[in-house]
């Protein structure tokens, strides 16, 4: 489960005004016209990591969502932490 909290930077306590702020400041950073003279890898990793911060910012931004979100991920019991990092790390770094 992708924490969205973490993919935009901010604690799970964050008020709207942080989460709007962070999401803005990604969506810049990521954005495939800010990365002029970036190859087109670099391009690709960013425009998945921009869906990511758009799907973050979606959940956390809806009240409604946030808190089915974090309730969900409070409930998540991990069986087998070495295959939880292992599709962490798939996840962000393939």
């Amino acid at each position: 489960m992708i924490n969205h909290f973490s993919v935009l930077g901010v604690r799970a306590n964050a008020k709207e005004d942080d989460i709007k702020k962070a999401y803005k400041r990604l969506s810049n950073k990521y954005h495939p016209d800010k990365l002029l003279g970036a190859s087109d890898d670099e391009k690709q990793q960013a425009s998945v990591q921009l869906q990511r911060v758009k799907k973050a910012y979606e959940v956390l931004s809806d009240k409604k969502q946030r808190n089915a979100f974090i309730n969900d991920f409070n409930n998540v019991i991990v069986t087998d932490p070495t295959a939880a990092m292992r599709g962490l790390w798939d996840e962000y770094y393939s």
